[in-house]
């Protein structure tokens, strides 16, 4: 399976904790150019045995490529399993069709390795909820994150501030020209809320949006509707 080519800029939309009808209507949806499938949500709200059954789903073609996600608790997400089923979901939604897989910064480079030998896109990603460090921790955390070998990488942190977002989108250019990496950097609240936008303008693969019906994944999203606008 090979990782596919995403038009630029382009819009990623959230799929959180909904029904299987639902995620089967959202994988045609129009309105973005991927989807992220929050599978840790998707437990969360109905079942570990519900979730991997509508991973079905993505057998069915034409559809819209799929990022999966599986966010432990630890990265402020909802899944409380140990690492090995946690990885464990995230071969099965692979294996399913998946194009693309998120996994944390502390993950094992050997875990990132087995992925990318599967021919699909890595991210690896970094969240920080309580705020946001100055521009050279930053960077040298992006500078870590690079010896992993992702195909992308994703840093996110929380502005208390608009000037935060400076720092954080500061990380589009120096990944491109200092590491040669493709970087999704942006804020979340109401502070960061700019950047998401301007993530693309700096040349971010891609950024996140709330789908019509569901719920913003993380403080601060846009809709798909009014990112476009």
């Amino acid at each position: 399976m090979d990782q596919p080519v995403l038009k630029k800029p382009a819009l990623c939309g959230c799929l959180p904790g909904i029904s299987r009808e639902k995620a089967a209507e959202v994988l045609h949806t129009s309105q973005v150019d991927l989807l992220e499938w929050r599978l840790d949500l998707s437990i969360q709200s109905h079942s570990l045995q519900e979730t991997l059954n509508a991973l079905s789903l993505l057998a069915v073609t034409p559809r819209l490529p799929v990022l999966a996600t599986n966010r432990p608790v630890r990265e402020g997400g909802a899944f409380e399993g140990d690492e090995a089923l946690r990885f464990e979901i995230l071969r099965k939604a692979v294996a399913a069709g998946a194009e693309w897989v998120d996994l944390e910064e502390d993950t094992p480079m050997e875990i990132v390795a087995e992925f990318k030998a599967k021919k699909i896109g890595t991210v690896l990603s970094h969240h920080d909820f309580s705020g946001t460090p100055d521009r050279l921790t930053l960077q040298r955390l992006a500078e870590r994150m690079t010896r992993k070998r992702a195909d992308v990488l994703k840093i996110v942190t929380q502005a208390n501030s608009p000037e935060d977002s400076l720092a954080v989108l500061d990380l589009i250019p120096f990944g491109r020209r200092q590491l040669g990496m493709e970087v999704i950097a942006f804020c979340m609240g109401d502070a960061g809320r700019w950047s998401r936008l301007a993530c693309l303008l700096l040349g971010s693969p891609w950024t996140y949006v709330q789908l019509p019906g569901t719920l913003a994944a993380a403080p601060g999203q846009l809709t798909a509707a009014a990112m476009r606008a």
